[in-house]
């Protein structure tokens, strides 16, 4: 039990590191030379096709912990129906879209879930190749893992996390991000205790006129 304490601690001290270098690299990217325009890649009617992989480990945070931690696929779809907006280094491109999930335990047990998101992103584009991103996905699905936080088949999912695409061209990008996970049943069924995790994410983006 010690041990596991320790290891949850040593966990929780690393995300903090993690997040503040994303963040330091955020507030350096204004002295970044900007010879690449991100605007056009983001022009209204613009199409954006992503393929996703991501894992993630349980977040000890309401003191309930079974040591989950699982892999995951997210195939994205979206498209721009507004162009970008502000000025300067606050001009943002709004992207809606539809995101799939299919995800697979690695433990306490081996198990599957998977369903499909609505996934909002609002991406800073005033940064030249460099482009931060904030990001909301909720959905529901199915999943097959028993634990004491997840008894039910059925289950929402929702999802908010901070992110960096990173232009190769004006139609390709990859993009890597953390995310923090909720799963729970809603109160559709007892119990509903559901949980939290931390989540990586890395992805290609192709964007189509």
């Amino acid at each position: 039990m010690e041990k596991r304490s320790i290891a949850v601690s040593e966990r929780r001290a690393k995300w903090p590191i993690s997040i503040g270098v994303l963040l330091l690299v955020i507030g350096c990217l204004p002295g970044i030379a900007a010879a690449f325009d991100a605007e056009p890649s983001f022009a209204k009617g613009t199409r954006i096709v992503s393929m996703q992989i991501g894992g993630g480990a349980q977040a000890d945070i309401d003191n309930h912990f079974s040591g989950i931690s699982y892999l995951d696929f997210m195939p994205r779809a979206s498209y721009l129906p507004f162009a970008p907006f502000g000025s300067g280094w606050y001009r943002a491109a709004f992207e809606p879209g539809l995101e799939g999930w299919l995800q697979y335990y690695l433990g306490p047990q081996q198990a599957t879930a998977g369903g499909l998101k609505a996934a909002f992103r609002l991406h800073a584009i005033g940064f030249g190749p460099i482009v931060p991103y904030l990001e909301l996905t909720a959905g529901a699905g199915a999943t097959g893992l028993r634990v004491p936080e997840s008894q039910s088949t059925f289950t929402f999912i929702l999802e908010g996390g901070v992110g960096l695409s990173v232009f190769l061209k004006p139609d390709l990008a990859i993009n890597v991000g953390y995310r923090i996970q909720h799963l729970s049943n809603g109160n559709t069924s007892k119990p509903n205790r559901g949980y939290e995790a931390n989540a990586g994410v890395v992805g290609v983006n192709f964007f189509f006129h």
